[in-house]
């Protein structure tokens, strides 16, 4: 009995001593550096050093964040054995997490059951910044000055650093620089820029995309470049101005109480056209309504209005002119005085006035003299 004891002490104490002279060795670790939520493979040897057949070894890998093991070639958790000099070779392949930080990770490989030994893996996470460009959508009209905000937004896993925006667009200038820099944008944050800029007077109404050239670094220096577009939508803008105003008459000259004509010739000085033009005037409490339809860039017409005035003099007016245009409705309100004769006793109202004094005179003197 005490030789059995003996026999399965001296085993087990083989065991270990074997176990404990398992050699590890790492032959390849790739990618190296590997990116967040990227697969990293590790293929490990374990070498028997001594010449004893060693059973029972324990060989595992202890991963900690933000390392995952998804599977392996071998499946050594219930332990191994080793001829003398043999060696076994496991491919071991590991998740990253894409939310892991860029730095150096150790990777322990256990061996010969707890304690017994340790092979540390440094493994380095680095990130790739990826900057692209957003935008909220933007309206300009020809020769109008407009911001242009920008998001950078970094959708990659690396810090981008010493960020250049710069302008490529021809018929959009930059007012100011068309240069932006940003000293550096971590994964999944963003930094809004903002161009001062003008559309060309030329441009016609329509979608334009405006090219933006972007150079960028990541942590080691390694140098980014790519071109993006931000879309911009011109609207032509239609601006009315009074050209002129006459004051007519059918009778020579305006005169109070009598039919008036006022013209207000409106010329176009916009960008666009001005569409459904609808205007109504207002002088001494008197109103008229006129319609124009549509004013080209630079096209002018007028707009006639017949109104009586009740009396004479200096009368205000006031036009109120209601259009549209690629950008909505606007109305425009003007105020303009003009000059009303008072109205002229007629002469034969005055000779007929007379005629029938005449007459009540007479006979009036006739019926006293009776």
């Amino acid at each position: 009995m005490k030789f059995i004891v003996a026999a399965i002490f001296a085993i087990a104490l083989a065991s270990v001593v074997h176990a404990a002279s398992i050699n590890v060795i790492v032959n390849d670790v790739s990618p190296q550096p590997v990116e967040p939520g990227s697969d990293l493979t590790i293929r490990i040897t374990f070498v028997n050093g001594d010449g004893d057949f060693a059973s029972s070894v324990q060989a595992y890998m202890d991963l900690r964040e933000p390392f995952t093991l998804k599977t392996s070639t071998e499946n050594f958790d219930s332990g191994f054995s080793l001829c003398g000099f043999c060696s076994r070779t496991n491919t071991y392949f590991i998740n990253v997490d894409t939310d892991a930080k860029s730095g150096v990770y150790p990777i322990f490989i256990r061996t010969g059951g707890a304690g017994s030994q340790v092979r540390t893996i440094n493994v380095t996470v680095r990130g790739k910044p990826n900057i692209i460009l957003q935008s909220m959508s933007i309206n300009a009209t020809p020769s109008d000055v407009f911001f242009m905000n920008i998001q950078a937004v970094n959708i990659g896993t690396g810090v981008a650093k010493q960020i250049k925006v710069v302008s490529k667009a021809a018929d959009f200038v930059a007012l100011g620089s068309s240069v932006i820099t940003v000293n550096s944008v971590l994964p999944q944050n963003k930094s809004t820029i903002s161009f001062i800029m003008t559309p060309s007077d030329s441009l016609k109404a329509g979608a334009y995309n405006l090219p933006f050239e972007i150079n960028y670094i990541d942590e080691s220096g390694a140098h980014y470049n790519s071109t993006q577009t931000i879309g911009v939508q011109v609207l032509n803008k239609g601006e009315l101005n009074i050209e002129n105003i006459k004051v007519s008459s059918s009778t020579g000259v305006p005169t109070a109480g009598s039919p008036v004509s006022i013209i207000v010739r409106l010329e176009n000085v916009g960008t666009g056209d001005a569409d459904s033009i609808q205007s109504e005037i207002e002088c001494d409490g008197k109103e008229a309504t006129t319609f124009l339809g549509q004013l080209k860039r630079d096209e002018d017409a007028p707009a006639v209005f017949e109104l009586t005035l009740p009396s004479g003099g200096k009368r205000q007016c006031t036009l109120t002119t209601i259009f549209a245009d690629d950008s909505g409705t606007h109305m425009v309100i003007n105020s303009f005085d003009i000059t009303i004769r008072d109205a002229e006793f007629p002469v034969g109202i005055v000779i007929l006035i007379l005629i029938i004094g005449g007459v009540y005179y007479y006979f009036r003197i006739r019926k006293k003299k009776v």
